[in-house]
């Protein structure tokens, strides 16, 4: 056997996919996220277990968030978190499975589609969720789980008074 074909078989195993990389059927929370970092704006509110609340805006001048009332500018960028957290689902370093798409429905005038999915990450209990994608731009719109209900708002998004 040639020394290259060795190597070859050798080495293909560090290069392979992740065994838990990515289910293909999963593709549209990822590309929902993607979709979502190139808006120049938008807006979310996020509420977990029923008590806490968090809005969080990205528009031209930086990222802002309010929690209790307060905004103030977020020292983090949205964006960079994003990426890590698509990064992580598509290693399988966060893992997502069970993923379906339901029928269309309409989510305050925009034609989405339900896409649901069992999200499980290290050191947290597995959560079911349900991502609200838009059909025509493939944004999330709103996300549902057991734990948390998230909005999230595209147009007429300004930065806060702070």
């Amino acid at each position: 056997m040639k020394l290259n074909k060795i190597a070859f078989l050798l080495l293909a195993p560090l290069f392979a996919p992740s065994a838990m990389a990515l289910d293909k059927s999963c593709m549209p929370m990822v590309a929902a996220g993607e979709a979502r970092l190139k808006q120049a704006a938008w807006q979310s509110v996020t509420v977990i277990n029923g008590n806490f609340r968090m809005e969080a805006i990205k528009v031209s001048s930086g990222f802002f968030t309010q929690v209790g009332g307060t905004w103030k500018k977020s020292p983090i960028s949205f964006d960079d978190a994003e990426k890590a957290m698509l990064a992580q689902l598509k290693s399988g370093e966060i893992k997502i499975s069970q993923c379906s798409s339901g029928a269309p429905e309409m989510l305050d005038g925009v034609a989405v589609y339900a896409f649901k999915s069992k999200i499980e990450m290290k050191g947290a209990p597995a959560e079911e969720s349900t991502l609200y994608i838009g059909k025509a731009d493939g944004l999330p719109y709103k996300q549902v789980g057991n734990s948390m209900n998230v909005l999230y708002k595209y147009k007429n998004v300004q930065a806060p008074k702070l």
